[in-house]
C-alpha cells in the first residue's frame, strides 16, 4: 500500500549518476525533438526520454523547479520515494506515479530495497488531458488478469525501437505506441477487458450485460439487478463514466448493431428490427431515425456496398 508523508525524513543528500548494471535509456536530442514537434502525426503526445533502471541502488534526482516534461515512473520491484509539494509518496512494486510538468520534485531509491523502474518523459499538448492520474500513487492490483507482462512488453517495444536508431519510421512508431502504453496505465479496466478479462467495475459489467442481450428488450431494472445496484445509483455512476444514461447507451448499442446488419448483411428493415428484439418495424424505424438522423431505408441505400 502506498504511504504519503507530510515531512521529508528519508531523502538522501546526494546520489550517483544514472548508471546501473543492466540499465537502458534513450534521450532524444533537441534536434530530434524539434522534428517531432513539427510532425503532426505525433506532436500531440511524444516521448522525450525513456529507460529502465534495474535494482537502482543510490538512485537520486532533485529538480528544484521541475522540468517541462511529464515524468512517469513505473516501479516493478523494490521501492522508492517521490516527493512533491513537501509530501512523500512511497512507490511499491506494481505502482506508478506521474510527476506533472514544471513541478519541483525529488525522488530516490530505497537504501535497503532499491527500486527497479521503467521511466518515461513525455510532452505534447495532449499530455495535460490525463492530469487526473498525475501527482499520486496509482496501484496496479496484481492478478492473472492484470496484463502486467503485456505492459512491460509495450514499454520495451518503445525503448527497443528508439535504441535501434532515430529514423523517421522508428520515431513515429515508438511515439504512436506511446498512446497505447499510456492507455494501459490510465484506462486499466478497459486495458484488461480488451484481452477478454471481465471487469469488476459495475458500469463495465452493465455494458457487457447489454452487449450480451443486444437482441433482447431489457429494462433498467434488469441491468441494475444484474450488477446488484439500485437503479438510481447505477444511473448516476453510469452517467458519470459514459455521459449518458444506461438505457440511452443500450439503444445506441442496438442502433450500431442495426447499422452493421443493414450494411454488411443487406437485411431488410423488418429482419433487422426482429433481430434486435423489435416486433414492430415502424417503431424500430422511429428509434433508428431519432438516434442516427436518417431512416434505416435511406441509410441502407446510401451505405450498402455495391
Amino acid at each position: 500500500m502506498s504511504i504519503e508523508r507530510d515531512i521529508i525524513l528519508t531523502a538522501p543528500i546526494d546520489g550517483k549518476p544514472d548508471s546501473f548494471t543492466g540499465d537502458r535509456s534513450v534521450v532524444l536530442s533537441k534536434r530530434q525533438l524539434k522534428n517531432i514537434k513539427e510532425n503532426p502525426i505525433i506532436n500531440g503526445l511524444f516521448i522525450t526520454a525513456i529507460g529502465f533502471y534495474p535494482h537502482a541502488k543510490h538512485h537520486y534526482r532533485k529538480r528544484k523547479k521541475g522540468i517541462q516534461d511529464y515524468i512517469l515512473i513505473y516501479c516493478i520491484d523494490g521501492n522508492g520515494t517521490i516527493c512533491i509539494d513537501n509530501k512523500e509518496f512511497d512507490l511499491q512494486p506494481n505502482s506508478y506515479f506521474v510527476i506533472p510538468s514544471h513541478k519541483a520534485h525529488t525522488y530516490w531509491a530505497s537504501k535497503t530495497n532499491p527500486w527497479s523502474i521503467y521511466w518515461l518523459h513525455f510532452e505534447g499538448e495532449r499530455s495535460s488531458y490525463f492530469e487526473e492520474h498525475f501527482g499520486k500513487v496509482n496501484n496496479i492490483k496484481q492478478s492473472s488478469k492484470s496484463r502486467i507482462d503485456d505492459r512491460i512488453k509495450q514499454f520495451n517495444e518503445c525503448l527497443t525501437t528508439l535504441e535501434s536508431g532515430f529514423s523517421r519510421e522508428n520515431i513515429n512508431y515508438a511515439n504512436l505506441n506511446l498512446n497505447s502504453l499510456l492507455a494501459s496505465f490510465f484506462y486499466i479496466e478497459t486495458y484488461r477487458a480488451a484481452k477478454g478479462h471481465r471487469s469488476t467495475n459495475p458500469v463495465d459489467q452493465a455494458i457487457f450485460f447489454m452487449q450480451q442481450n443486444i437482441n433482447a428488450i431489457i429494462k433498467i431494472s434488469d441491468i441494475s439487478n444484474h450488477v446488484k445496484l439500485s437503479e438510481s445509483h447505477l444511473t448516476k455512476i453510469f452517467r458519470n463514466k459514459t455521459g449518458t444514461s444506461p438505457m440511452d447507451y443500450f439503444i445506441n448499442l442496438k442502433m450500431q448493431e442495426a447499422i452493421r446488419l443493414l450494411i454488411s448483411q443487406s437485411l431488410k428493415i423488418k429482419e433487422v428490427a426482429y433481430r434486435l428484439g423489435y416486433n414492430d418495424q415502424y417503431y424500430f424505424t422511429r428509434i433508428f431515425t431519432k438516434h442516427i438522423g436518417t431512416s434505416p431505408g435511406s441509410f441502407a441505400k446510401m451505405n450498402r456496398r455495391k
